[in-house]
């Protein structure tokens, strides 16, 4: 029997709780927050949707895809919740717990792991690993471990928290990271149409980059005091890279192509109708576009917005960015160092909307517990 510490009490470091325990090992998770799994009950909207039945690599970013494919591939998000004893349900592409409710996993998870005799000890913020002496540092204490698994998330939506000692401790390591940048966000842009807050409109969206098309996401966009929001927006959002200049391209109607759009308004205005945009827009978007006097339909299929910026880790759903994956084995194991693992949102890998980012913190939990049996066995042998 090992004795495991688990830096972290989000979904992947919890889950890892529970399968480490199932094996007779010893297990510690030390959380800086004073409770578990904060960021589990804001995901799906509070409806916590677990994973996606289309779990191509291509709805992932890394610098190590290959290991990330693997991982998420040889994991069933259905049999391992069934295992904890959480029925699950498909809606659409997207798989939800059956209560559609992220309370519903929060308390599954930790019953399960406290049932198992899992030790959580809370408000514990790590300051320092000495990974030959097998110590942890806390702002309270040291632990000893014979392994330990770096789970500490990212500082995205703040319910991880927001303490960069998570980054100072890789960096102690001599670890490379790439650097963290919010993703899944909002994004500010030029002009802000204030006068359109709280506006919904669906339709085709294309991140374009001088004036080439980098993404296109189909879906629903949200104006807003500060530019716009919505599923779409976060999506692309993902494909924003630092100090790139990029715009924002809104065709409302994306069913229809530029000639038929044309020749129907071509129509009301034989009509003699004087207010041609109520009928196709939203009022506030409508009233905008006839008090410019607008004729020209390239409007109504390629609205342009400049993105000045995106919000910061606040808003941001993941970070892209943190712990390279050049730096751990197939393992997940640090190279560098052997018994410290990393996984999770620690780790340069984050995936779309979608559930994809929590299946990859559940499959992660499943491929080091793994890793760690098959590691002590030949330890061992």
């Amino acid at each position: 029997m090992s004795k495991i510490i688990i830096v972290g009490a989000g979904v992947s470091g919890v889950y890892l709780s529970i399968l480490l325990s199932q094996h007779g090992h010893e297990v510690i998770v030390l959380e800086q927050n004073p409770t578990p799994l904060k960021k589990l009950l804001a995901t799906g909207n509070g409806r916590c949707n677990l994973s996606n039945e289309d779990m191509d690599i291509k709805y992932y970013q890394s610098d190590n895809l290959d290991l990330v494919s693997d991982i998420i591939h040889h994991f069933d998000i259905d049999e391992a919740m069934k295992d904890l004893g959480l029925m699950t349900t498909h809606i659409g592409k997207l798989i939800y717990p059956h209560s559609e409710q992220a309370i519903s996993v929060k308390n599954i998870l930790l019953n399960r792991a406290l049932e198992l005799g899992v030790l959580f000890i809370y408000n514990q913020e790590v300051i320092d690993i000495k990974p030959f002496k097998q110590t942890i540092t806390t702002n309270d204490q040291n632990y000893h471990y014979d392994e330990v698994v770096l789970a500490m998330g990212s500082e995205a939506g703040k319910l991880s928290g927001v303490n960069a000692s998570r980054y100072q401790i890789l960096n102690k390591l001599n670890l490379n990271i790439i650097e963290p940048t919010p993703s899944l966000t909002q994004m500010y842009t030029k002009p802000v149409y204030k006068s359109f807050k709280g506006v919904r409109v669906k339709g085709t969206f294309k991140l374009l980059e001088d004036n080439q098309i980098k993404h296109v996401e189909k879906g629903e966009l949200l104006f807003t005091d500060y530019g716009v929001s919505g599923i779409a927006v976060m999506q692309l959002s993902a494909y924003i890279l630092p100090h790139h200049h990029y715009q924002l391209s809104i065709d409302f109607f994306s069913e229809k192509d530029s000639q038929k759009l044309y020749e129907y308004i071509e129509l009301q205005k034989n009509k003699a109708y004087n207010h041609i945009y109520d009928g196709l827009l939203p009022l506030k978007i409508a009233q905008y576009m006839e008090n410019k006097g607008m004729d020209d339909i390239t409007q109504l299929k390629d609205f342009r917005l400049d993105i000045v910026g995106l919000r910061n880790y606040e808003t941001a759903q993941v970070m892209k960015g943190g712990l390279s994956l050049k730096e751990v084995d197939h393992d997940l194991q640090l190279i560098s160092y052997p018994n410290i693992y990393a996984m999770g949102e620690i780790l340069n890998v984050a995936g779309l909307c979608g559930g994809y980012n929590l299946h990859f913190a559940f499959s992660c939990a499943k491929h080091v517990s793994e890793a760690i049996e098959r590691n002590r066995y030949v330890k061992n042998t």
